[in-house]
């Protein structure tokens, strides 16, 4: 049985204060995420783009068949394909790409990179085992923290995992824009919002 919203908003948010990766205390402006991502190294955590309004046993299933799932809109879709654009202008380079297994993070991943692999571990935090979730969580942090490379690597998620994972607030196509240490572990320089790197309206 699924636990009890207040249950569960609980338990999310003890394992936020237990795994939460450190902000930086200036957040950088848009331009200066954009320069970093452009020198590559970063490690970022997306938030999937705009999507159909829909009730939460829709956006919180995982079926596998996309008819039975919450989707991105036109305006979703038009934005995943504006941040592919945007990562080619400012000349971003991209290593890797991980997404949720549900279809809107598939989706995005699709039209803005084209080649992704599908990760379990971003996945709504409201489906995980919360017996697991600090040790789930704990992974993605590990491997954000531990890339190395002359790109990026780019996780696509959704606002509660990327809350419990950074302690940051995300619109859709929103971007956590992280410095990984090597190591394991990994500070948030700031926020990049999707209309700072295209150029387009987002919905509220």
């Amino acid at each position: 049985m699924r636990p009890g919203y207040k249950t569960l908003a609980f338990r999310l948010l003890m394992t936020a204060a237990l795994t939460a990766i450190p902000a930086s205390t200036l957040a950088a402006p848009p331009q200066e995420l954009i320069a970093a991502l452009a020198e590559g190294g970063k490690a970022v955590m997306m938030r999937h783009t705009q999507t159909q309004e829909a009730e939460p046993e829709v956006s919180m299933h995982l079926s596998g068949d996309c008819e039975e799932e919450q989707n991105l809109d036109a305006t979703g879709r038009a934005q995943a394909e504006a941040i592919a654009a945007g990562f080619a202008a400012h000349g971003i380079a991209v290593a890797e790409v991980y997404s949720s297994e549900f279809c809107r993070a598939r989706d995005t991943a699709r039209l803005a990179f084209g080649e992704f692999e599908a990760w379990d571990a971003l996945n709504l935090v409201e489906i995980q085992d919360p017996t697991d979730l600090a040790f789930v969580m704990a992974d993605v942090e590990e491997r954000m923290g531990e890339f190395e490379g002359e790109g990026n690597l780019v996780l696509i998620s959704h606002r509660s995992t990327i809350n419990t994972v950074t302690f940051q607030q995300t619109e859709p196509g929103d971007m956590v824009v992280l410095q990984p240490d090597g190591a394991g572990s990994a500070e948030v320089l700031g926020i990049l919002p999707v209309a700072a790197l295209t150029g387009a309206e987002t919905a509220p």
